[in-house]
């Protein structure tokens, strides 16, 4: 069994950055997309987010901005549901080592969320390739 993830923030970006791993990786059956429009408000972005999260097992949510709304919006799930993990900063090349992780252990996928999210980050002027 691998951990589901859903990956949220502000406007099409969560569809952009899942529609860019399917292209490069395939179809990913566990991947979801909880989108924040300008007319919602934080406890409806909330309930749809939680609508999608099998929390009893573990989920990942990858959201695009710390302390973004719907940053905050899981955050306040996360402290009633421990098996949810948020890490923030959503980028393709998190996404795409997080998708290649196996894993059943929700913290351990957090932990490659944020290192791969950090790594991905290159100034190309002290690239050495």
């Amino acid at each position: 069994m691998t951990v589901p993830i859903i990956l949220a923030g502000h406007g099409r970006l969560p569809s952009g950055v899942g529609e860019a791993a399917e292209m490069i990786l395939g179809p990913q059956s566990r991947l979801k997309i909880c989108e924040l429009s300008p007319r919602d408000s934080p406890e409806e972005f909330g309930g749809r987010l939680l609508a999608l999260a099998p929390v009893a097992g573990g989920v990942l949510v990858l959201a695009d901005l710390h302390g973004g709304s719907p940053f905050n919006a899981v955050r306040a799930l996360v402290a009633a549901h421990p098996r949810m993990q948020l890490v923030s900063g959503l980028n393709l090349p998190m996404l795409l080592e997080v998708l290649l992780h196996t894993t059943d252990d929700v913290t351990e996928l957090a932990g490659v969320a944020r290192a791969a999210g950090r790594d991905g980050v290159v100034d190309v002027l002290e690239s050495t390739w």
